[in-house]
């Protein structure tokens, strides 16, 4: 519509402000553009050939960065496979003035454990240098991943579900580590609106529950459970 529009006003706009208005080209190029986005979101939605894993640290705030980005990813499908878990200390270097790091260090890793429990977890101690240049990430992807292939899709789960109860259905959507007072859910026809404080995503309904309409929700066991 835009790109009709542009070629109607533009011998009027171009000759009475002088402002040159976009040609065919331009719209084609943008045109381009949102196909090649759309293909690149449906290639990291694929989970059997995509996965992404996040890092962190032994620290307990940025093990709450790293919940919210799973709760964020969930919400968008796609599939985190590993945590790795970065800068260890050595048991060795804990001792003296770094011996208070060590129950610190102790209640971060269970943390962990507990919260991403199921999917694999890769530890990698703190190096002696910083991690950059080819030959010192070969090193340690090679000592990380030693056992595993490492291109390989090493976990998968299920984001959404839709299931089938005596009083109709319930898509169940894995949200796991989320405030539910910031979670916000409204319907506009067959397009579900879902939101985790600032993200937002608007998707359409699973065809079992295109034309139903929400009776209620409900946030339980790190799973936001919508009612039809």
């Amino acid at each position: 519509m835009k790109k009709k529009g542009a070629k109607i006003a533009k011998p009027i706009v171009e000759k009475t402000i002088k402002v040159p208005m976009p040609d065919d080209d331009f719209f084609d190029e943008f045109e381009n553009l949102y196909n090649e986005v759309s293909k690149l979101q449906e290639l990291m939605q694929n989970k059997e050939v995509v996965s992404l894993r996040i890092v962190t640290t032994p620290e307990k705030i940025v093990i709450r960065e790293a919940q919210r980005s799973f709760s964020y990813l969930q919400l968008y499908q796609y599939n985190v496979d590993a945590i790795i878990v970065n800068k260890i200390f050595p048991q060795a270097s804990m001792e003296g003035y770094f011996s208070k790091w060590k129950k610190m260090q102790r209640e971060a890793l269970q943390l962990i454990q507990e919260s991403f429990k199921g999917m694999p977890i890769f530890q990698q101690e703190l190096q002696n240098g910083e991690l950059r240049g080819y030959e010192m990430l070969k090193g340690v992807g090679e000592k990380m991943f030693e056992n595993i292939e490492a291109d390989q899709v090493l976990f998968e789960e299920r984001i959404f579900e839709v299931i089938k109860t005596q009083e109709g259905y319930t898509l169940s959507i894995n949200m796991p580590f989320v405030d539910k007072k910031e979670l916000s859910l409204s319907q506009k026809g067959d397009e579900l609106t879902l939101a985790i404080k600032n993200e937002k995503r608007s998707f359409a309904l699973p065809k079992k529950l295109l034309s139903k309409e929400i009776k209620g929700a409900q946030y339980k066991d790190e799973h936001l459970e919508i009612y039809f």
